[in-house]
């Protein structure tokens, strides 16, 4: 049984350990989820050392800016 059908796994957290791995598109289509899911664990984004190797990507300005965040 997956872990998600027995309690909640917040999206960015999953996006996070993506990130850690070196998995950009996957990490970018987890964080994209937690955007729109209104996660909590989004809000970290800026501050979280494991979000280091995304942040020379596009992507990662392109999502600052969606949520409103100083880039």
């Amino acid at each position: 049984m997956q872990l998600s059908n027995r309690r909640y796994v917040d999206p960015a957290e999953i996006g996070y350990n993506y990130a850690d791995l070196g998995e950009k598109d996957q990490a970018f289509t987890w964080l994209e989820k937690a955007y729109s899911e209104k996660s909590n664990a989004i809000g970290y984004i800026k501050v979280m050392l494991r979000m280091d190797g995304l942040r020379s990507d596009p992507r990662y300005t392109a999502l600052l800016k969606k949520m409103g965040l100083p880039v």
